[in-house]
């Protein structure tokens, strides 16, 4: 599952999650960066608790988090999206969807005046060898489609525009 970290500036952190195996007592847990860098960690529960490990022999008691949208670090706060991240993040409007790297439109699975709804798949995006489901970010009606299938995009291209 992909994960994305944005912090109040707008940098931003994405990574894919894995759990690699299981037994009765620890998860070994594989993190993908967007740099390509892999991580490996180990996760345990222990009365409650969770604790995670780089080596599986030192532990670390992970803090235990309320939200699901959001994390607190000493010096900011950050969000936290689970499988896409919400367009209108940099410099556009809400309701903008605006391609993020260069690629070529797969499929356009929308058409103008439809009715969507925030996490709905409107575009399949081909980007580095990887198909990229473009997701809405809001809830709302498709006010123009700007692109269709086998059109290739530069990094910024307005691909949809909805309205709330």
């Amino acid at each position: 599952m992909k994960y994305y970290i944005i912090n109040s500036e707008g940098k931003e952190v994405s990574f894919d999650l894995s759990f690699a195996s299981k037994d009765s007592k620890t998860r070994r847990l594989e993190v993908s960066e967007s740099s390509g860098q892999k991580k490996e960690y180990f996760v345990r529960s222990l009365a409650g608790k969770f604790f995670i490990s780089e080596n599986n022999q030192s532990w670390q008691k992970l803090p235990k988090i309320t939200s699901k949208s959001g994390l607190v670090n000493i010096n900011e706060s950050l969000n936290v999206y689970r499988g896409f991240k919400p367009s209108g993040l940099s410099n556009a409007n809400a309701g903008d969807l605006v391609t993020d790297m260069p690629g070529r439109i797969a499929k356009v699975m929308t058409t103008e005046g439809a009715v969507v709804q925030a996490g709905d798949t409107l575009v399949i995006l081909e980007a580095m060898k990887m198909e990229n489901e473009i997701k809405a970010g809001i809830d709302g009606i498709v006010k123009a489609v700007h692109v269709t299938e086998g059109q290739v995009l530069e990094s910024g291209h307005l691909m949809i525009e909805i309205e709330e």
